[in-house]
């Protein structure tokens, strides 16, 4: 399953509308914010369609799974799902283990998860996480307009700070370009963003920038800000570009047509059942794009071409213009 797929669901009283992009979506927030009468209006119009009272237009198969029944649990409902939405209500467990974990990297499907706590078992984006919003300018519709908001879309952290310190999440190709680009700065790998926090705690005093891979950090990120927050003696700031390798995609650096068009509708070219998320999906589209030239890209070590004077510079020339360096 890939691709963008569009919502309106409605009763007489409310109006949702939103887009799943990604395998992995999740929804946050408080009671009575919206998240059950949404999967109420979804369940009820899927179960008995109009006769339920509600609306619901859509591009897509999708489903609702509210409780087990029973004599039947998840994986009855949900293993025979294929290129389906799979929409999940609050306090279901199970979408904390591996075994469901594991149904979501295989099965094909997206997954939207109704969770205020996070999902370690699974590789979600920062950009993927929302809370229900209520847009009270909408006055061309008699019914109040709901709609999801990404909380994390106001990141990076960032201080107006000198960077003295550099995490990087990366213990490979990522962490040897920033080595040699920011000189400056003391560079140091937390090999994976499990050990982030601890790294950046064992640091020096010194303002520092932690750079995440933000295509898989979703389930990391609240437990980051809280450690940040609570470091008085210095300041962090966090940065979390998709991954490195979209990074290098971004930059220009290499000339190709269709990696344009790829870039500006990603959705459509990440294949939830291959990629279990889009970090995955930029590291091979490199690694493919790269094979046959002088500029030939592994994840393991860095080829010195990426570490030309130019090539650096169109690299950094992405970074949030308030990182001083």
């Amino acid at each position: 399953m890939r691709g963008s797929y569009w919502f309106k669901a409605k009763s007489k009283k409310v109006l949702f509308e939103f887009s799943i992009r990604r395998n992995i979506t999740v929804i946050k927030g408080d009671s009575a914010t919206g998240k059950t009468t949404l999967l109420h209006i979804l369940y009820e119009y899927l179960r008995i369609g109009k006769q339920s009272g509600y609306s619901v237009s859509t591009n897509t198969a999708y489903y609702v799974y509210i409780r087990d029944e029973v004599g039947r649990d998840w994986k009855d409902a949900l293993y025979p799902l294929k290129n389906t939405v799979i929409f999940i209500e609050e306090n279901n467990d199970f979408i904390f283990t591996e075994e469901f974990a594991s149904f979501v990297k295989k099965s094909g499907n997206y997954f939207v998860l109704v969770t205020r706590a996070p999902l370690k078992m699974l590789p979600y984006s920062i950009h993927e996480i929302y809370e229900i919003i209520t847009d009270g300018k909408r006055t061309d519709i008699k019914e109040s307009y709901h709609e999801f908001k990404e909380i994390y879309s106001n990141y990076p952290i960032l201080e107006n700070n000198k960077i003295q310190n550099v995490v990087t999440e990366d213990s490979n190709s990522g962490y040897q370009f920033w080595t040699k680009a920011l000189v400056g700065s003391k560079v140091i790998s937390s090999n994976g963003n499990a050990n982030i926090i601890k790294q950046v705690k064992n640091l020096e005093p010194g303002d520092t920038l932690v750079i995440a891979d933000g295509a898989a950090f979703g389930s990391l990120i609240e437990s980051c800000l809280s450690s940040f927050r609570a470091q008085t003696n210095r300041r962090i700031s966090l940065w979390m570009p998709e991954s490195f390798e979209y990074l290098i995609l971004k930059s220009g650096v290499l000339r190709n047509e269709e990696l344009i068009s790829i870039l500006n509708n990603v959705s459509q070219y990440v294949e939830s059942e291959k990629y279990e998320s889009w970090e995955n999906f930029f590291t091979e589209l490199l690694i493919t794009l790269t094979a046959d030239g002088v500029e030939r890209y592994s994840k393991n070590v860095l080829n010195a071409y990426y570490l030309q004077e130019w090539i650096i510079e169109k690299i950094k020339g992405q970074m949030p213009k308030e990182i001083k360096l």
